[in-house]
C-alpha cells in the first residue's frame, strides 16, 4: 500500500550495522536482506506473534546480578530501515550497554517490505503487539511493565512512537528515546494514501498523552527533516508535554552508532547519546537498581 511513498522511493535509510557511521543505504535494499535470525547470543528469545507465515521473535538481554527479586526497568527497541529492510542487531551495542546499566533490554523484530511483503501499517501492528507482549510476559522477565521505555531509529522510532500514541493511557510506555524518528508520513505520501497515512502519522495523531520523549537527531540528517521533528516536539510542548531534543551538528542519519570521538562532544555520538539517555531517564524515576 505504502510501496510508493516518497520515503521508500528514496531509500529511507535502512540500519545494517550497528558500528561505525551506523548508515548504509543500498541502491536496491531488497536484493542483500536476510531473514532475520531466530536467536541472538546472550539473549533469551521468544516469539511474539505469528505473521505473514513466521514466527516474530523478540530477543531479551538481562543482567546477572540478582536484586532481590525486584523488577528492572526495560527498554525494547525497535531498528530502522525504512520499513523495507533492517536487521536486529542494529540496536545490540546499545542494548549491551543498557544491560550493563541495570536495564533489561529487548530486540524486537517485525514485518518489512523487502521480507515479508508488508506495509507500515504492518509494522505498526507489529511493533504494538511486541509492547503488549513484554507488559504481558514482564513478570516472568524480570520487568517492571509501569517502567517500559519505547526506542527507535528512523522507522523503528516512527514504530516506538506511534505505539506510545495510539496505546490506551494504562499502557501507555514510561517513556520514549527516539533516534532520529520517521515522525511525518503524512507529507511525502502520495495524494491517494495520505489519508491512510494520517492514521499512523505522529505529525497529526493527538499528542495529549505522549511520554516523556528525548530526540537525538542529526542536524545535517538528509533522510528524515530535522524541521519535522522540531514541529512535532514544538506541538508537544505546546500541549504541556515533556519532548526534549538534542541535535548534533555536523551529524546526519544514524549518526548515533559512530563510536570515533567527537571533537565538538569530547567523547563519541555513541556514548554521549548513552550518557544523555541515562540522565534523561533518571530524571523521569526510570533508575534500575545498582
Amino acid at each position: 500500500m505504502f510501496a510508493t511513498m516518497q520515503a521508500w522511493r528514496t531509500g529511507l535509510v535502512a540500519i545494517r550495522k550497528p558500528v561505525g557511521a551506523g548508515a548504509e543505504v543500498l541502491s536496491d535494499p531488497c536484493q542483500a536482506i536476510a531473514p532475520q535470525p531466530q536467536t541472538l547470543s546472550g539473549a533469551r528469545s521468544f516469539t511474539y506473534r505469528q505473521a505473514s507465515g513466521r514466527d516474530l521473535r523478540v530477543h531479551v538481554l538481562a543482567p546477572e546480578s540478582e536484586q532481590g527479586g525486584a523488577s528492572r526497568p526495560a527498554i525494547l527497541f525497535f531498528f530502522g530501515g525504512a520499513w523495507r529492510v533492517g536487521d536486529i542487531n542494529a540496536f545490540r551495542a546499545q542494548a549491551d550497554a543498557c544491560v550493563a546499566r541495570g536495564y533489561v533490554a529487548v530486540l524486537a523484530d517485525y514485518r518489512v517490505k523487502c521480507r515479508d511483503g508488508t506495509s507500515p501499517l504492518d509494522a505498526v501492528r507489529d511493533a504494538h503487539a511486541a509492547h503488549t507482549w513484554l507488559r504481558a510476559e514482564a513478570a516472568g522477565l524480570g520487568v517492571d511493565p509501569a517502567r517500559i521505555v519505547l526506542s527507535g531509529s528512523s522507522a523503528g522510532g516512527h514504530l516506538a512512537l506511534t505505539t506510545a500514541m495510539k496505546s490506551a493511557r494504562a499502557y501507555r510506555p514510561a517513556a520514549l528515546v527516539l533516534f532520529n524518528p520517521a515522525v511525518d508520513l503524512v507529507g511525502p505520501a502520495p495524494l491517494a494514501l495520505k489519508l491512510v497515512a494520517r492514521r499512523i502519522s505522529p505529525s497529526v495523531l493527538p499528542v495529549a498523552g505522549l511520554p516523556p520523549t528525548l530526540v537525538f537527531h542529526g542536524q545535517d540528517d538528509q533522510v528524515v527533516p530535522l524541521h519535522t521533528v522540531e514541529a512535532f516536539c514544538a506541538r508537544a510542548v505546546r500541549a504541556g508535554r515533556l519532548c526534549q531534543l538534542q541535535t548534533y551538528a555536523g551529524h546526519g542519519h544514524g549518526f548515533f552508532h559512530g563510536q570515533q570521538d567527537d571533537a565538538a562532544l569530547g567523547r563519541s555520538p555513541f556514548a554521549d547519546t548513552l550518557q544523555r539517555t541515562w540522565r534523561f531517564l533518571d530524571a523521569q524515576g526510570i533508575v534500575p537498581a545498582r
